[in-house]
């Protein structure tokens, strides 16, 4: 652990110059009120470097990190989205999906041009963030963003231990899941339909969206209304797939 914590700090040293040459504050910190970015935050103070927190609100975070970044968190700076998630998926036409999860980079990616961003992502977290760098630039090669991933090969565990020996406190989301991210994420089928029994009202709000689309812009035809629609996205099955379930489910009954 304590060799982890070291390399971190390293890392962080090693690039600080050129993030303070980008940016007059130094690091852009990308913080999400989650476990992993409430680490990098305290590696950043404790490396002694020039750094500024940001949070990119979403409009359908969970109301505990709002409330929890607030009082625990008072100097990240809150970068508001240009439009809420319900007004880009009419925008878009569709909800969001796993294999088109445009939703990150229109209301998470956008901010931290022209700077270093330090990021807490895992390799634990997905195969395809494990083959990444610790220092990369932007796959967008328009702009001058760089990546600084300063916990990729940290364990969950060792990030709960860090953050106890640092005397910080986690979110109380933790004691009941074990990841923390948008209400509705398509990436996790089961997070979301825990999210929907759990916040009925963002369910309905994404249940109001997609009425619209089936109305305003004929989308989804083959469903039989918006809640047809919402159990099918909050399932993640293929189309074809869930339609095959709910006729077997009928022809049982």
């Amino acid at each position: 652990m304590n060799r982890k914590i070291e390399h971190s700090l390293n890392l962080l040293r090693l690039h600080e110059k050129q993030a303070t040459e980008m940016q007059s504050f130094g690091y852009h910190l990308a913080f999400s009120g989650g476990k992993d970015s409430q680490v990098i935050y305290e590696l950043a103070k404790m490396a002694g470097v020039k750094f500024k927190a940001f949070f990119n609100k979403t409009s359908i975070d969970p109301p505990e990190i709002l409330k929890f970044i607030r009082n625990n968190y008072p100097d990240v700076e809150w970068i508001k989205p240009k439009m809420t998630m319900y007004q880009l998926i009419y925008k878009k036409g569709m909800l969001p999906l796993r294999q088109s999860r445009y939703c990150c980079a229109e209301l998470k990616e956008t901010s931290g041009n022209n700077s270093i961003v330090i990021t807490g992502i895992t390799n634990q977290e997905s195969a395809k963030r494990k083959q990444r760098k610790e220092f990369e630039k932007d796959w967008d090669e328009k702009n001058t963003k760089f990546f600084l991933h300063i916990i990729k090969d940290w364990k969950v565990y060792e990030v709960f231990e860090f953050l106890k020996s640092r005397g910080v406190n986690w979110s109380e989301l933790y004691n009941t899941q074990t990841r923390i991210g948008c209400v509705g994420c398509p990436m996790n089928p089961k997070g979301m339909r825990k999210d929907f029994r759990d916040r009925p009202n963002f369910k309905k709000a994404y249940t109001n969206t997609v009425r619209k689309l089936m109305i305003e812009k004929g989308k989804y035809p083959e469903f039989e209304n918006a809640e047809d629609v919402i159990e099918w996205w909050s399932s993640g099955l293929p189309v074809k797939e869930y339609f095959a379930d709910k006729r077997q489910i009928k022809m049982a009954l």
